[in-house]
């Protein structure tokens, strides 16, 4: 678990312009069974921890202009193990 403030002052080392992806578990449908909903909390470090992600396009010379994500970031947190 982390505050609200800390989580803004981790916020302030990634890019104004990135873009923040949450996964969020969703309701199943029907006969459809997603299982327990395990609630991890990611660990708030400048380096790759288990939760959450830093995707930088920006600067990669291998994904061309016409690619939905070039010259963009992405801050990915709640992702799966």
């Amino acid at each position: 678990m982390t505050t609200v403030k800390d989580l803004k002052q981790w916020l302030n080392n990634f890019p104004d312009e990135t873009i923040v992806e949450f996964a969020i578990q969703q309701e199943p449908t029907g006969y459809e069974s997603y299982g327990q909903v395990n609630f991890i909390n990611p660990k708030l470090k400048e380096d790759y921890e288990e939760g959450w992600e830093f995707v930088d396009f920006r600067n990669n010379r291998f994904v061309k202009e016409e690619a939905e994500y070039f010259g963009k970031c992405y801050l990915k947190i709640g992702e799966g193990r």
